[in-house]
Parts: C-alpha cells; sequence; structure tokens
C-alpha cells in the first residue's frame, strides 16, 4: 500500500503486516489502514498456520522489507512490524529473529506460544520470562478482545504483566466483549492514534 498522495521526496515510516491463519497477503486489502502518511507491506506467510515461524516465511519477510526499502524512500527508524491472530504469533517470532529491523511492534489478538500448540518445528514460547527481556527497549501495542475463544486473552495478560516488569512502553486495550475479532472502531482510532504518535518528531 501506498499513500495517494505519495511523494517521492519524502521518508515513510513503514508498516509490517502479519497475516492471520487461512489467509494470504491478500488480507491487507480487508484491513484497515492509514491512508496518509504510511506505506504498508503485507507479506505472504507461505502457508496457512505456520506461524511465520518457518525460516522460509522468516526469509519471505526481510526480503520484502529490504524490497520495499530498495524501492520507496522508507524512513529506517520508523519501521513497525504489526500483526494479526497467527501474525501476532509472527510479530513476536519475527522481532525474535530480526530484533535490529524493527522500531516499534502492534500484535493484535495474538498468541504469545502458538508455535508449540499447532506443531511448528522448532517452536518458541514468549511467556518465557528471559525471551519477554528482548521486548524492554521498543515501544509495543496489543489489543486482545476478552471473548477471544482462538487466542486465549488470558495468554496476552500474562505476556503484558511480564513485560510491564521491564518495559514502560506499552498500550495495552482490551474489548470485553470482543471475541477473535478486528478493533471495534472506537478501539482502532486509537490503535491509529498510536501509530501516528509512537515515533516523535
Amino acid at each position: 500500500y501506498v499513500p495517494g498522495d505519495f511523494d517521492p521526496e519524502a521518508k515513510y515510516p513503514l508498516l509490517v503486516y502479519l497475516h492471520g491463519s487461512g489467509q494470504d497477503d491478500r488480507a491487507l486489502f480487508s484491513t484497515p489502514v492509514i491512508e496518509e502518511g504510511f506505506i504498508v507491506v503485507a507479506p505472504n506467510g507461505r502457508g496457512t498456520s505456520n506461524c511465520f515461524a518457518t525460516p522460509e516465511a522468516l526469509v519471505d519477510i526481510r526480503e520484502a522489507i529490504d524490497d520495499v526499502r530498495k524501492n520507496y524512500p522508507i524512513d529506517d527508524q520508523k519501521i513497525i512490524l504489526s500483526g494479526f491472530s497467527m501474525g501476532g504469533y509472527g510479530v513476536y517470532r519475527t522481532f525474535y529473529e530480526y530484533p535490529g529491523m524493527f522500531n516499534a511492534l502492534a500484535i493484535l489478538s495474538g498468541h504469545p506460544d502458538l508455535a508449540s500448540k499447532w506443531g511448528v518445528e522448532n517452536p518458541v514460547n514468549f511467556l518465557d520470562e528471559e525471551l519477554i527481556r528482548i521486548f524492554s527497549d521498543v515501544p509495543v501495542f496489543i489489543y486482545h478482545g476478552k471473548q477471544d475463544l482462538n487466542c486465549p486473552y488470558e495468554l496476552t495478560l500474562q505476556f503484558v504483566n511480564l513485560l510491564e516488569k521491564n518495559n514502560r512502553n506499552i498500550v495495552f486495550l482490551t474489548d470485553a466483549h470482543a471475541g477473535h475479532d478486528a478493533m471495534n472502531a472506537q478501539i482502532r482510532e486509537k490503535y491509529f492514534r498510536w501509530l501516528k504518535e509512537v515515533f516523535p518528531d
């Protein structure tokens, strides 16, 4: 996604969006994105249930970002990694593999131990307190519906409680009535505001 008012002389933040299980990169077309000020790329996970944890998926993410940086004026200090559901676990795992590439993270209805649950080879459980420390110095936005039956809310709450011991730059929003759904309009507006404000000028 490239803004309609794209200026090749400007520098743009890059939003990397990882799709959910059963979807592919085309999920971006049905996912609300900021129309102004961001370039967005949605890599394909190369499988509906691989959690973005396979070597091929991780290489695809890196190559997609490298390609966008090569062809568009990206601000390398403003790269946000985001993902929904399986893509939420993909955010955890991709940041774990490539910590220096991203400047902020957004995890939407994710699952911190999904690769173990789905039997993906070489899983990583991000409820491990030692691993959580890698997220200490990065701004994090987390959303999760409390009625979520696909990716239990309680696991995200556990992750947030552990992360808060080392990271004060967290926005954690919930919806008491939502399941495994997209954000409602009010929370989405707060998410968009966070995207715009996470990098001070």
